[in-house]
């Protein structure tokens, strides 16, 4: 890549290290990137992070990289998880129940970060006079917000990069009402018209949002999470003695009609005495291990199911990398970072997940894995019999692994994105 004249960018990042949620992951490996190939990354960052909604780690930012910290003036999770309590208590007296949260509804708009702008956008204007370009990183959508404040007064190009939709129709909205769905459809919008150029994780997303606004057809690309391949074990890890199934990050309970249907299989596969506690476990590690947990009991599987709260990530790509089959979910319109973590980890999927992008990426680079796209029960127990019975023949074929890392690793991920944006300044 030419790197010829070097750009200076801007960076605003409310999830960064020490945050440790998978959000950070897509900006640290920008960072990264554009510091080796020239670039001068500056890092806006929270001091004071949401931590009844964020996960604080320990982990620290690169010395390399420059990363200023900006306090938010309110949090708003505690605050208003308080006053819903009181008042679902209050209800319950008079017999009457509180479905939502109405404190988030009426005053997290466009979410519950808001209280990171004033401060962020006023420490922002000091380092925009030295910088050519400005990059956000959503969510929080309330970054978005300092963007364009920074773009209006700098002129400065804007880039804004989605890692999740917003307010696409497609999406559930997760019971919003409907006067907040068109609050965020008008945000969407306007956030859009400001952008200069418009990321998007998922190739699916890409089309619709161009479907949905079209005016952001040429403006529109996507960029991939991918695998950062410093992650890479070093030497084969060796398998567990049971045929292990692993899922790790969230299991998108609220997000998914169907949330027992791997449990249902299982049932039926110990019920038939395919498995065992002495052959076979499911290994879980999340925030929803207890919802996990009373699931598996539900269905009397309790004692081949393993549950643990978050571990750090490199503890988790070892974990995969000795499981025999990795369990994926997806949240439609997104790709999971566990997707991109099995590909390059070398390990087959067994994928209940709807027909689309994701299906098709795994039938190109994993050709042992298993797509259940029906829901059925059936299938997947067959599919983990027939798993089973190739691990035990030496019949699994390997990940295309090294083709797929050519394409979707961190740094070629990475180098995609400053095509696009020394684009958009070359013109």
């Amino acid at each position: 890549m030419n790197i010829a004249n070097p750009i200076n960018i801007l960076m605003i990042c409310y999830y960064y290290p020490p945050l440790a949620d998978v959000g950070c992951n897509r900006s640290i490996a920008f960072a990264k990137y554009f510091k080796k190939y020239g670039w001068q990354p500056s890092i806006i960052s929270v001091k004071n992070p949401d931590k009844a909604y964020c996960l604080l780690g320990n982990i620290s930012p690169a010395k390399e990289i420059s990363v200023t910290y900006t306090y938010s003036f309110v949090n708003l999770t505690t605050i208003f998880g308080k006053a819903n309590g009181a008042i679902t208590k209050a209800l319950k007296l008079m017999g009457r129940r509180l479905h939502r949260n109405p404190f988030h509804d009426f005053f997290s708009i466009p979410d519950r970060f808001w209280g990171w702008i004033p401060l962020t956008l006023f420490k922002s204007v000091s380092f925009i006079q030295h910088c050519n370009v400005i990059y956000v990183s959503c969510t929080p959508f309330s970054s978005a917000i300092i963007g364009i404040l920074l773009k209006l007064l700098t002129k400065k190009p804007l880039v804004i990069d989605f890692r999740d939709p917003f307010a696409l129709n497609d999406l559930s909205f997760l019971e919003l009402p409907q006067f907040r769905q068109k609050i965020n459809k008008f945000i969407e919008k306007w956030i859009l018209k400001h952008a200069d150029r418009f990321i998007v994780t998922t190739e699916e997303t890409r089309l619709k949002y161009i479907v949905e606004y079209p005016f952001i057809k040429e403006k529109i690309f996507c960029v991939y999470n991918g695998f950062d391949t410093v992650h890479l074990p070093a030497q084969k890890s060796r398998k567990f003695d049971k045929f292990t199934i692993i899922y790790t990050g969230n299991f998108y309970l609220n997000e998914h009609q169907d949330n027992e249907l791997f449990f249902k299989a299982l049932a039926k596969l110990k019920t038939n005495k395919n498995i065992d506690q002495d052959n076979f476990q499911f290994l879980f590690y999340g925030i929803d291990s207890e919802e996990i947990l009373a699931i598996a009991r539900k269905h009397s599987i309790e004692d081949i199911v393993k549950c643990e709260g978050r571990i750090p990530y490199e503890k988790v790509l070892e974990m995969i990398s000795r499981s025999h089959l990795q369990l994926l979910r997806i949240v439609k319109l997104r790709i999971s970072t566990k997707f991109f973590e099995g590909i390059s980890l070398n390990i087959p999927f067994l994928a209940t997940i709807p027909s689309g992008e994701v299906a098709d990426l795994i039938r190109k680079y994993s050709p042992s894995s298993s797509i259940i796209t029906d829901g059925s029960v059936e299938n997947a127990v067959e599919q983990i019999k027939g798993c089973m019975l190739k691990y035990k023949n030496g019949q699994i074929q390997d990940n295309l692994s090294n083709e797929f890392l050519s394409i979707f690793s961190r740094e070629n991920q990475t180098r995609k994105m400053m095509s696009i944006i020394r684009d958009y300044l070359d013109n």
